[in-house]
């Protein structure tokens, strides 16, 4: 099988596993508003009707047939814990939606584009590092354009490879272009990773939360912690990679460019340690107003009763850093599977809808990249702008010898 029909393949599973997810998400919200009875299992409302016994009619049937069912409040379970009983009503996707509190969701919007503009001031910062001087308002518009291929048109062209391409045609140091752009995003992956294990050990600590109420969370944090430091031990450490005779193994793999590039890294970045803190100083900056625009999002429709803040800071980064496996394209059905798992003290229709729209506002944010894509030159195909950039990297390394 060629590498065409393996590429087809490969996009067809992932879609095939995304429609799945999404399927199973879909399943477990309502688009209308819907009520819970005391056993846990949950029945759309169709009407409620006041009087003396106060009931509800619900639907009772199979989702391909409606069965009317009219029953007393008393046996269902109030919205919020401590509230009126007679208060059963949970909110639908759609009344989540439709209720949204507008203001909060436009500070909410612009969190999304200030966190972007956090981000290219990072990538600026390690560009300079690599002594590639291009103008920042030239990596404020790439920043854009790989917003749009990472969050449009995801699963075709990597935002990254186009990033570094283009930056590539602006300097003769190929080779550290594309280690900026790798430690831009190994920076981003593991201050989330540190992140959420920091808000972990705050939250038990402080007493916030107890062990059981935290305790899958905190095995998503150690697993995933151990796995990150593990990989960055693997791309930073030449004397663990020969320990464990590994390079025959890793040469013949696509990553060998990417392991390069993480030596080159490290190298330079240890003979300019106080440069560096200024990117990881962003990089925590872009994180905290990412996650606060999503906080309050989740203010918007009315969550702030259900979630604290610090559930946000926990759960947030664990959920991207599982959706950047790349089982589906853009981590569909994935993220809004683990918001609906990990928010679960939350209906999750209401989840849903933040799910959704922490998934569309970067999609927008991304559109003004199209402007970008067509005034600047035309990409060629991705086989074409990765071979041109590891020939150029091989020449670099060639001539540093």
């Amino acid at each position: 099988m060629g590498t065409k029909p393996k590429k087809i393949l490969l996009l067809v599973v992932k879609l095939g596993i995304a429609a799945a997810l999404m399927t199973w998400v879909l399943s477990k919200v309502y688009w209308h508003d819907y009520v819970t009875d005391r056993q846990g299992k949950s029945h759309a409302l169709l009407e409620q009707k006041e009087g003396p016994t106060r009931t509800v009619v619900v639907d009772s049937g199979p989702f391909w047939r409606e069965e009317k069912s009219e029953r007393p409040r008393t046996d269902f379970r109030p919205f919020k814990d401590g509230g009126d009983p007679n208060d059963v009503v949970f909110p639908g996707f759609r009344s989540s939606l439709l209720n949204i509190n507008k203001a909060l969701l436009a500070v909410g919007f612009c969190g999304f584009g200030i966190s972007m503009l956090i981000i290219a001031v990072r990538w600026w910062f390690l560009l300079r590092l690599q002594d590639i001087r291009i103008r920042f308002w030239e990596v404020i518009r790439l920043t854009f354009l790989g917003q749009f291929f990472n969050q449009v048109v995801p699963g075709t062209v990597g935002g990254d490879l186009v990033k570094a391409y283009y930056v590539s045609k602006h300097t003769p140091k190929k080779a550290a272009v594309l280690v900026s752009v790798f430690v831009d995003r190994v920076l981003g992956l593991t201050e989330l990773t540190l992140l959420a294990a920091v808000m972990v050990v705050a939250v038990l600590i402080g007493g916030m939360e107890t062990f059981d109420t935290v305790r899958e969370p905190v095995l998503y944090v150690v697993v995933v912690t151990g796995i990150v430091v593990m990989a960055l031990v693997f791309l930073l450490s030449s004397r663990f990679r020969s320990m464990f005779h590994l390079q025959r193994f890793y040469q013949r793999l696509s990553i060998a460019r990417h392991v390069a590039a993480a030596g080159d890294a490290a190298r330079l970045y240890r003979q300019r340690l106080p440069a560096l803190l200024k990117a990881i100083g962003a990089t925590f900056g872009a994180q905290f107003v990412w996650i606060m625009s999503i906080t309050l999002l989740g203010v918007s429709i009315g969550l702030s009763e259900h979630i604290k803040w610090y559930n946000y800071f926990t759960y947030i980064p664990l959920i991207y850093i599982i959706g950047a496996i790349p089982l589906t394209p853009g981590g569909v059905g994935i993220v809004e599977g683990f918001y609906i798992r990990f928010f679960s003290m939350v209906n999750p229709s209401a989840i849903l809808v933040l799910a959704m729209l922490a998934r569309i506002i970067p999609i927008l944010w991304g559109l003004p990249g199209i402007i970008v894509a067509v005034t600047g030159p035309k990409l060629p195909k991705v086989e074409q702008m990765q071979a041109e950039l590891q020939v150029a990297t091989k020449t670099d390394a060639e001539a540093g010898k």
